[in-house]
């Protein structure tokens, strides 16, 4: 569903413009100017999800990841306020989509250079190392341009995706590997700020590692870790591997090392942790 059909509008701008700009308290000060036309989304609940106001245009501010300001609830007796509800995750799909759509419309998509059969081989992979429930949710981490997400698609999990890189995610998006309403545009290393803990996670094929990136990588990694119970990483050596291993012992984690030989270029060598 569209973020404005929530509000049932024809139209809505969000007032934050990227997803992890949802937690940035400075934008609910744009809701304390306009007119007194207000809308408030609540969930089920009565938690407030977000807030519309007309000013030459209808725009919104999220408290997905912030709440009201005292500022803006002592403002709204003054104002004509209508109230729409509706679920949490209903709104959180419309936000995605709505960041997602802007995505396709200013992006251009990276050049395709996925294998055919790699989604096949990433999915027989999940299929071995998981006993999973269908419909359970697992994180594709540093989606690329969601071949990760196709592969849980075709187990029956369901996939909801993060990378930094914008023309990756436009690729991914365009070809209907991602969905708008899974996918956002996400700095890995900031992962667990956003997302709740899950059963699985995926991270395909990270690195390289090195000398000169290890500890991006191990912040990366860490985060995978924090959000979600079972982690299935792919790397391309041995050696990757086993400093997934390291970092994964460090942190109480119990990692299994193993050469995956379906594939023997983009997923060679897997971490799986429990």
């Amino acid at each position: 569903m569209a973020l404005c059909e929530l509000f049932e509008l024809d139209d809505l701008e969000l007032i934050e413009g990227t997803f992890e700009e949802l937690s940035n308290e400075r934008f609910l000060a744009h809701m304390l100017r306009g007119s007194r036309e207000v809308r408030l989304l609540v969930s089920h609940d009565e938690r407030p999800l977000a807030m519309a106001r007309e000013d030459n245009g209808w725009k919104a501010v999220s408290f997905l990841w912030k709440e009201p300001s005292d500022e803006l609830i002592e403002a709204l007796p003054e104002l004509d306020l209508k109230v729409y509800t509706c679920d949490t995750r209903t709104y959180r799909e419309a936000v995605c989509d709505h960041f997602s759509r802007r995505l396709l419309d200013e992006v251009e998509p990276a050049m395709e250079d996925v294998p055919e059969d790699r989604a096949k081989k990433v999915s027989d992979l999940i299929w071995k190392e998981w006993d999973f429930r269908p419909g359970e949710l697992c994180y594709d981490c540093c989606c690329g341009s969601g071949v990760g997400s196709l592969a849980l698609s075709k187990v029956g999990l369901q996939s909801f995706a993060f990378d930094v890189d914008q023309a990756l995610l436009s690729s991914g998006l365009r070809k209907g590997r991602l969905k708008t309403w899974s996918t956002v545009q996400l700095d890995a290393m900031k992962a667990s700020q956003y997302l709740e803990r899950a059963s699985y996670a995926i991270l395909l094929m990270a690195g390289n590692i090195g000398p000169g990136n290890a500890w991006m990588w191990e912040r990366i990694f860490d985060q995978v870790l924090r959000i979600a119970d079972h982690v299935l990483a792919t790397v391309g050596t041995q050696e990757e591997a086993e400093q997934l291993r390291a970092w994964a012992e460090a942190r109480g984690r119990r990692p299994r090392v193993f050469e995956n030989e379906r594939d023997l270029f983009y997923d060679r060598w897997a971490c799986s942790i429990d």
